[in-house]
């Protein structure tokens, strides 16, 4: 799985996409973010890559590490899947 499909048109990114951006913007390390998040290096290099979504768990774990709504990343995931199939 990709982390960007190109459907008519339409460019659809998975939110991982979204995240590494996060992290450059950060400037810290993908381990660092991880360990903020909670979760493994593992996991967030797959989200990053599009190999799994965002499901009810991650998004808690990316709304509290930002500061954001769980609905963010699980509309963000929604719109991807939308335009993706």
């Amino acid at each position: 799985m990709s982390n960007v499909d190109e459907c008519e048109y339409i460019a659809a990114f998975h939110p991982g996409y979204y995240i590494a951006d996060i992290i450059a913007d950060m400037e810290i390390s993908p381990a660092e973010f991880a360990t903020r998040m909670g979760t493994t290096v593992k996991t967030l290099s797959q989200l990053i890559n599009g190999q799994v979504d965002i499901s009810n768990d991650l998004a808690k774990k990316l709304s509290d590490t930002m500061g954001t709504s769980v609905e963010v990343w699980l509309n963000l995931q929604n719109a991807y899947d939308k335009k993706r199939y």
